[in-house]
């Protein structure tokens, strides 16, 4: 079968995607796909370095319909097949195995490195027919009224205008269209911080489990993660109150390893590792916009919103929110309506699915409540909470819901969100 050919550079598209991560080449990839007339704008040059490196079970089908499966499981990332809470006190914890609700090969997903995995998903699209331009920054959205009819780019040697019937807004936390039109802002009810590092020669745990994502709980609320990686190299980071973490000074170096030395059956594995890197960092994770779509635009994956990274959800929000949207952009171009009614169709399911994650979240920070005490009471609903870990949550969850509810508060609601002043706020500071 012969690869589409990729028509030459132009500036008129039918959509023009900011951003050419997982989220916007996944986008581009169906539509273009469909014979729709794509451009990916990318600032960076890739490969480039990026967190957030463990698949949950439900990219499965996605990427299966991506056409991507075949390259990824020739890739060198360790396959993973479950998750582990591990207790403050370090005693044994039993995993949760995705084949417990999943049958068959979909019961297993990987652990990327993803300077790779987003480098691999990009070439696909190209594959597919997109235009790809790396190291093309966006400067701002062009608007008629209040609709989106393209963007100004430019490459440091001058700016271009785009034309795009679709624009969207695939440029994770830099949310550009986000800041362009002062739409981010907190999230209620969830303040965290988060450090992070890598080491060589971590201890890997045996057979089946060698490539599971093992949170470790520390007191106060915060939990570690450990993720395993190709090369002999873990992906280690810390989630906690940024007052606990940075409230007592220090570098940012200082206080990672000063928390790590603390957590006792974390540290057990890296007895022998040696740390890889610098010690990155964000003094706060999450942030939502208010409004993520409009006449002629729509944002997808974290330039929509970011939580928590505890259930590993931002990579599968990404590609989930691209598979939807590029379902709802190709109904609006066949119809010629890309009105925000048609492009945000997708919206009411998508936000339902989040909201329960943000839920889940919400309990495990409660000190008042457990997975333990929640699947002894509520046994019926163990599947619901797997379904949540494995990313299955764009489905009717209201009697999880409320069971979780019987247990721990809900989450204020996030009509509440406070916009950070100005264009870009305390979410956008990265630590290096």
């Amino acid at each position: 079968m012969s690869k589409p050919s990729i028509p030459p550079p132009s500036n008129q598209y039918d959509v023009a995607v900011i951003g050419g991560g997982p989220g916007g080449a996944a986008l581009a990839t169906f539509l273009a796909r469909r014979g729709r007339r794509c451009v990916v704008c990318e600032q960076s040059a890739f490969p480039r370095y990026h967190i957030g490196e463990s698949l949950v079970p439900h990219t499965y089908g996605i990427l299966d319909r991506l056409g991507f499966l075949p390259k990824l499981k020739a890739s060198p990332f360790p396959e993973k097949y479950s998750v582990r809470f591990v207790p403050p006190d370090g005693k044994e914890a039993t995993p949760f195995y995705f084949s417990e609700t999943i049958p068959g090969d979909g019961a297993r997903t990987w652990q990327v490195e993803r300077s790779l995995f987003d480098r691999m998903l990009l070439d696909h699209a190209r594959e597919a027919g997109v235009e790809v331009r790396e190291g093309v920054a966006v400067d701002q959205v062009r608007f008629d009224g209040p609709r989106a009819t393209g963007m100004v780019v430019s490459n440091g040697t001058g700016t271009q205008n785009i034309a795009a019937k679709v624009v969207v807004d695939a440029s994770g936390r830099a949310t550009v269209i986000g800041r362009q039109l002062k739409l981010k802002g907190n999230v209620p009810g969830l303040k965290k911080a988060s450090l992070w590092g890598y080491y060589r020669s971590g201890e890997r745990l045996p057979g089946i489990d060698a490539g599971e994502t093992t949170m470790f709980l520390i007191p106060g609320g915060g939990w570690f993660w450990y993720i395993p990686l190709p090369e002999d190299i873990v992906s280690v980071g810390i989630v906690a109150d940024p007052e606990y973490l940075f409230g007592t000074g220090g570098t940012a170096e200082s206080i990672f390893e000063r928390e790590v030395a603390r957590c006792g059956s974390l540290s057990e594995r890296l007895t022998v590792a040696q740390r890889v890197g610098p010690v990155r960092g964000l003094r706060q994770l999450a942030y939502l916009n208010r409004q993520t779509c409009g006449d002629g635009w729509v944002m997808i994956g974290d330039a929509r919103a970011f939580l928590d990274p505890i259930y590993s959800s931002g990579l599968f929000l990404a590609l989930g929110s691209a598979e939807l949207a590029a379902n709802c952009i190709e109904d609006a171009l066949a119809a010629n309506d890309v009105s925000a009614a048609r492009l945000g169709a997708f919206e009411p399911a998508l936000w339902d699915g989040v909201d329960s994650v943000r839920r889940l979240i919400h309990a495990f920070y409660d000190p008042n409540f457990s997975f333990r005490t929640f699947t002894e009471r509520y046994p019926e609903h163990r599947r619901s909470l797997i379904d949540c870990l494995v990313g299955d949550v764009v489905k009717d969850m209201s009697a999880f819901k409320a069971a979780l509810a019987s247990l721990t508060p809900p989450p204020p609601p996030l009509t509440g969100s406070v916009p950070f002043a100005g264009s870009a706020g305390p979410a956008d500071e990265e630590l290096k």
